[in-house]
Order: C-alpha cells, then structure tokens, then sequence
C-alpha cells in the first residue's frame, strides 16, 4: 500500500479533476459508499481470484465484512437499496480506493484508486455506447494520442457453453482461465466436462477469433456461431456500439477479441478495456452487467459501466511526459523582517488569499537569507519581503527568484503583478 508525498499526490488529483469534469458534463452525480461491505455482497459475482484477494474479517458483531475490492457491487447494492425507487436511467459516478492482496507489481497495488461511470436502467446499445465514449474522452482529455481498446461481448461464449450444457459456475470457471489467457487449459477442461468435441472446437476457434478490423472480424464470428442465436444477437450488439463509438471518435482503433473474457463474474454482454502505449496493462475496464441489481434484492436493473484506473494512469502518464506538474509552488512566500510585522504579514497573505493567490508566511522566525535560502529550495517563485520603512509608506518588496530582481510595489498591486508574470 502507497503513501502518496506531495508530488504523487498532486498527479493524482489531477486526474481525478478530469474524471469530475466528466461527470459534470456527461451527467454523472458522484456518489460515496463505505469502503468495509458485507462480504457475501462482495463475494457474489467478484470471480474466484478476486475473492482469494479479498481483505476479509469478522467485526465486533462477528459479521464477515471485507474491504472492498471492486466498485460495481456497491453500486448496485446502493441502487437495489437507496435509490430503487430513483428515476432510470440513473447515471452515477464515484472515485474510491479499493484493496486486495495481490503481489506488488508494476499498476498492481494492494490499495489503489479507481473512477467509476455507471449507467442504469438502461438495456439499448446506446447505453454501451455512451460509456466507450466516456472512456474515449478520458484517454483523450489526458493526453494520450497512442492508445487502442480490446472490445468483445461475453454472451458469446456464455450462449455456447450453456448450450452445451454448462452451468454458470462451470461457464466461469472457463471464462476465468480465457481471461488469463490459458486457453488450452480452458478446453481441456471442457473436455473433462464431456462437452461435444465440435464445441469444443468453436471455441477454440472462438479463442483465436480477433483483430482490429472490426466489421470483418464480427462477420466472421457470426458465420462460426450461426446455430447459436443468442450468440448471433451479442455479435450485432458488439457491432452496433462499436459502430456508433466511431461514428464519434473515427480515429480509435478497436482490437475485437470474440475469446476475450474479464475476471469478474457480474458481465452479461458487452466488456470492454483501454491500453494504451507502453503499458501491457489495462487502463481501464468495464462492460454491461444486467442482473447484478437483481442480485442484490433490486428491480431487474439493466446496467452498464467502466473503471479508469487512477494509479495506472498516473504511471502511464509519467512515461510519455503527460504530466507536467511543475514541482514549484504557485504562490508567494512572505517574509517579514522584524517579529513585530508578522501581523502584517499575516494580513497581506490573508488579501492574497481572496484574490486566489497562494501565500505562505515565514513563521520560523528567520532572518531574510535564511527565508529566502528556504522559499528557493522549496520553488517559489515570487518572495515578499516587508521592511518596517515599506510599510510605513503602503509598500512591500517583490524578489522575483527565477531572475533574482526585486522590485517595491504598494500591496495593492501585489496579486496583479504575480499573477500577470
């Protein structure tokens, strides 16, 4: 687990500025759970890694709560609860940490911060569409000119395995092992299930089904599952909210993966996540879930969303010098020379202030070197001095640090002169 210093933080911040911005404008009403659930709530769908990686404990009442490690299920825990007579489509959004004991790697925390954009009560590919488009947005809003999305639609196989006989443990089981990546496990084990070799081989077939021509690859996977109609309709699905994502953002490229799986067990259609360059790690994820509300004790809640993750984007942006945060202090750093003005000086901070200047005062007593030694390693970029004879007269000493003038001003003209330079 982090500690964030001062210029982590400020990373941070910054992209957690963009993600509210984009609630403002999309119309997303940020919304706070508490970070210990229920852990039955949270176990339910999370997928067999995710529940191994839970931080899990009984309370005082002997309750089993748990951290937690994923922000869905507390959304439609709140929406089955809270908000279930709410008007739909209800569009919330929410920026929490989140905790799980995996093993520290590079993007891989054991508490880390996540956004969220979640869009319920609403079942059309417009809906899916609309949050492809948000996570565009994002990628684009921070900067990120190098960046694809992995799109897919998990009824695909679901369809094919249920058909085969499968049930939903079963189903997750195979998809979990499609999200690692260890497809030749995936079919072996389906081969231990009895399933028909032909199936067995469409989806094998399935697993190696991708590329970033879009309406081709989706053509061709509608030819290898054309006896499965559900699995016809999650393809049109696909093709329909990629095509109106485009229609938007023309120059993204879409990879589609017909064998792509994620480790949460909640997704009922489409999933979806972002790469960018650089990082062989997704930024964000995301995808429709229609029956976790339900789950919960709710109405039938059709629903989708996605996560951006915060500190895989800080990291991301590190790397292609996205974030130029200068490490300086935007403000002024006041000194005053004898004891007796540091009223003074307190009250010339306080004007800065209200004129949304930043200002700090010298409260250590030092003499002006000592100051001006401490405002320069510290990056401030502009030091006032305040001298007994100035303030008789109105004025103050502005020292510019980055070209060592100075220069004496009436403290009116203080906030004008350094916020114009």
């Amino acid at each position: 687990m982090r500690d964030y210093l001062p210029s982590e933080l400020r990373k941070r911040r910054y992209v957690e500025a963009v993600l509210r911005e984009l609630f403002r404008l999309y119309g997303y009403e940020e919304v706070e759970t508490p970070t210990v659930e229920h852990y039955e709530l949270l176990a339910a769908k999370a997928g067999e890694d995710t529940r191994k990686a839970m931080y899990a404990f009984k309370d005082l009442g002997g309750r089993m709560v748990a951290l937690r490690p994923e922000g869905t299920a507390p959304i439609a825990r709140l929406v089955a609860t809270k908000l279930r007579t709410a008007p739909k489509p209800l569009r919330l959004g929410y920026i929490w940490d989140f905790y799980r004991y995996d093993e520290p790697q590079l993007g891989r925390f054991r508490r880390f911060y996540q956004g969220g954009f979640e869009l319920l009560g609403a079942s059309k590919p417009e809906a899916d569409a609309e949050v492809l488009i948000l996570a565009i947005d994002l990628i684009k809003r921070l900067g990120f000119k190098a960046f694809f999305l992995k799109v897919g639609n998990v009824n695909v196989l679901r369809v094919i395995l249920a058909t085969a006989g499968l049930g939903e443990d079963d189903q997750n089981f195979i998809l979990g092992l499609a999200d690692k990546k260890r497809y030749d496990e995936a079919l072996t084990r389906l081969r231990e299930l009895k399933v028909p070799d032909q199936t067995v081989e469409l989806v094998s077939t399935l697993f190696k089904t991708r590329g970033s021509r879009v309406v081709e690859v989706i053509e061709t996977g509608t030819r290898l599952v054309k006896d499965y109609e559900g699995a016809v309709k999650a393809l049109e699905a696909l093709k329909t909210v990629v095509g109106i994502a485009s229609t938007v953002f023309p120059d993204v490229e879409f990879h589609v993966d017909l064998g792509f799986a994620r480790g949460l067990e909640y997704y009922t259609g489409l999933i979806f996540e972002v790469f960018v360059k650089g990082l062989d790690i997704a930024v964000i994820g995301g995808g429709r879930y229609d029956k976790l509300v339900e789950l919960y004790g709710g109405e039938v809640t059709p629903a989708v969303g996605c996560s951006p993750g915060i500190d895989r984007i800080t990291i991301a942006m590190d790397r292609e010098g996205l974030l130029k945060l200068e490490d300086v202090v935007k403000g002024v750093y006041i000194v005053p020379t004898k004891s007796e003005l540091l009223g003074t000086a307190m009250s010339v901070a306080y004007k800065l202030r209200v004129e949304d200047l930043p200002a700090e005062v010298e409260v250590e007593g030092r003499g002006v070197s000592k100051a001006l030694a401490y405002a320069n390693s510290k990056g401030f970029p502009y030091v006032i001095i305040l001298g007994a004879e100035e303030i008789r007269e109105g004025k103050v000493i502005l020292r510019d640090m980055r070209v060592k003038s100075q220069r004496t001003l009436r403290v009116e003209e203080l906030a004008e002169a350094t916020k114009s330079e």
